[in-house]
């Protein structure tokens, strides 16, 4: 029943599934109840052990591990958000208007990788001017570039660069806001060798929600910039500077170059001398201004330049990009996200729980139940009303 309430499309759906799979006519309001209960239970226990962790010592939290979880050779953890509506009839309708909000998911990626002594892949490969790239840099810059590629490129379905092995995946998702979140990441990541591991790696799209988050509780971390975020924005520039045709795709071979090389102050100079060739743009530039386009650049790049040595990656066999991530809020959010679809805080909160125990490739609640059944008395417990 919670298998089936945690991963149906809905609790009707868990309903039907029941039927057709098991042969059991079990209403959708008791399927509810059982999932939201053990959600809450999933919960409790997350707390418990966050708790738990976060009565260690620094040194502790940062360079240790349990002594039965083998640390993998390569700990690489990735956040991002996604939506759902919330909704609690005791506080009404929120002062917004709008019951959506986001929720946070994370994913702890063991891998194995292969170091090279000098960069396995130096020049930026045709896969990142393809038309089904340009497209994705594209949507993540909310710009059109579709002018800015070439129909005669076939579409690659492999990545050209070496990337590690992924050996497992371990999820993790809530409606709390990153400041709770955080530690929540950071206690599950101990809790799976990740701090002990000698290699260790934090992926983001650099949101600054995300990144202060990488930096309160996974410093001892080599944050890396999302390759992928850092293209979209040398594809909104170039499109901003040159318009459509040729020279806009040039000048996005160009910057797209310089960032695969990691030479970002002179990615710098060549926005700098573009944003002075168009102009500062005023106060009340809107979004849409190529002088506001290009500064929001130059300063994205400025940020986070210490985060986009990608050769030095590539020697070390680290991910470049987010893309596990980003399928993986999709398949928590085919669960919580829809239009017709409300959660309260508490019912959210489980139900995103069970999202990411379920998509975990350790199977947690395997051990949950077996748990269960070992603490089972055989007593039933009766609320009395009042």
């Amino acid at each position: 029943m919670v298998y089936a309430g945690a991963n149906s499309a809905s609790f009707e759906a868990a309903g039907r599934d029941l039927k057709e799979l098991a042969g059991l006519e079990i209403r959708s309001e008791r399927v509810r109840r059982a999932t939201l209960r053990h959600g809450q239970a999933r919960c409790a226990l997350a707390r418990l052990l966050e708790e738990a962790f976060l009565d260690k010592s620094i040194p502790d939290q940062l360079g240790a591990g349990p002594a039965d979880q083998p640390a993998p050779p390569l700990a690489v953890v990735m956040g991002d958000g996604g939506r759902y509506q919330l909704f609690d009839r005791a506080t009404g309708k929120p002062a917004s208007g709008s019951f959506w909000k986001e929720s946070r998911v994370a994913v702890l990626l063991s891998m194995k990788t292969q170091r090279f002594s000098t960069d396995p892949n130096a020049q930026l490969p045709d896969f990142l001017k393809d038309v089904s790239i340009a497209k994705k840099l594209a949507a993540i810059g909310k710009v059109s570039g579709e002018n800015l590629t070439r129909a005669d490129q076939p579409v690659t379905a492999e990545s050209p660069w070496q990337r590690p092995e992924l050996l497992r995946k371990e999820v993790i998702s809530s409606g709390k806001h990153w400041k709770a979140f955080g530690p929540m990441v950071a206690s599950s990541a101990w809790y799976h060798g990740f701090f002990a591991a000698e290699e260790k790696v934090f992926v983001s799209d650099g949101s600054s929600a995300i990144e202060e988050m990488q930096a309160e509780w996974f410093s001892c971390f080599t944050s890396v910039l999302d390759l992928m975020h850092a293209l979209s924005y040398s594809l909104a520039a170039a499109r901003a500077i040159h318009g459509d045709g040729d020279p806009s795709w040039q000048c996005y071979c160009e910057l797209a170059t310089l960032i695969w090389q990691g030479k970002v102050d002179e990615l710098l100079r060549v926005l700098d001398s573009h944003q002075a060739h168009l102009g500062d743009p005023p106060a009340e530039a809107r979004d849409t201004d190529a002088r506001e386009i290009v500064r929001r650049a130059r300063v994205y790049y400025r940020n986070h330049r210490g985060r986009m040595n990608y050769p030095a990656y590539r020697k070390k066999g680290y991910p470049l990009t987010s893309s596990m991530m980003e399928s993986t809020v999709k398949q928590v959010s085919r669960r919580v996200k829809g239009t017709e679809k409300f959660w309260s805080s508490d019912g959210g909160e489980a139900i995103l729980r069970l999202r990411g125990d379920y998509l975990s490739e350790s199977r947690p609640m395997d051990d949950y139940w077996k748990q269960r059944q070992m603490d089972a008395n055989g007593f039933r417990s009766y609320s009395t009303s009042a």
